[in-house]
């Protein structure tokens, strides 16, 4: 599969790296005045993440996505829908965009699916790439699992056995908004055993991991998931 992935902090050079490592022809998009692409442009190493000759690297927007089959997108939430506007008018169908980042835009409280699907005709189907994992433990070598969800269910399954190997076994989601709510609220719970970490009150985790996890289902919930 030919892949553009945009954002190339130090998530999305993982996952260009990644998706190299499972023999899709890869290309990375960085802004031109983006360090971290000129780190890239440089040596081909951000000092973490080493990407092999093979990998495309571009500053031209349009020039990264004018071949791709899919788009994987890795920035800050908050600056999603600027990019979009810039990407609606140079992409068409058959084209896979995928979402690998979390939360909520603070000026309408959009998911972040919400947000590209706005941008995008009907026949362009929007999916996420969620779960857990360090770079560092990636690139060593230690497995994880994450999960794809979208409301293409076509989609879902073309990227899960696209993307899936050794380093990261996929699950099949079956609650975008679910998906998305969590990812995005998991952050706070981790904040707060931060606190308790801080406050030599490490033996409360159990409590706010229990009704933590309680109080973020009754929000998807109230919020239309499952």
């Amino acid at each position: 599969m030919n892949i553009t992935v945009i954002g190339c902090g130090r998530w999305g050079s993982f996952l260009t790296w990644y998706l190299d490592r499972m023999g899709h022809q890869t290309t990375l998009y960085g802004r031109p005045d983006s360090p971290h692409m000129a780190q890239f442009l440089a040596a081909r190493s951000n000092g973490v993440v080493t990407l092999p000759p093979r990998v495309r690297l571009s500053t031209s927007l349009e020039a990264a996505v004018k071949e791709a089959q899919a788009l994987v997108i890795s920035i800050g939430s908050q600056n999603l829908r600027g990019l979009m506007a810039q990407l609606g008018p140079l992409l068409k169908p058959p084209l896979d965009v995928v979402l690998c980042m979390k939360g909520l835009e603070m000026e309408t409280g959009l998911r972040l699916s919400q947000i590209a699907g706005q941008y995008l005709p009907a026949a362009i189907p929007v999916s996420v790439w969620l779960g857990p994992g360090h770079v560092q433990e990636f690139l060593a070598g230690i497995p994880n699992c994450m999960v794809i969800d979208s409301l293409d269910e076509a989609a879902k399954d073309r990227l899960i056995q696209a993307f899936r190997g050794d380093l990261i076994r996929f699950y099949y989601g079956q609650d975008l908004l679910g998906n998305e709510v969590g990812a995005a609220a998991k952050n706070v719970i981790g904040i707060a055993a931060g606190m308790l970490d801080g406050l030599d009150r490490t033996n409360l985790k159990g409590a706010l991991m229990s009704r933590g996890t309680r109080e973020i289902a009754l929000l998807i919930a109230a919020m239309g998931g499952s």
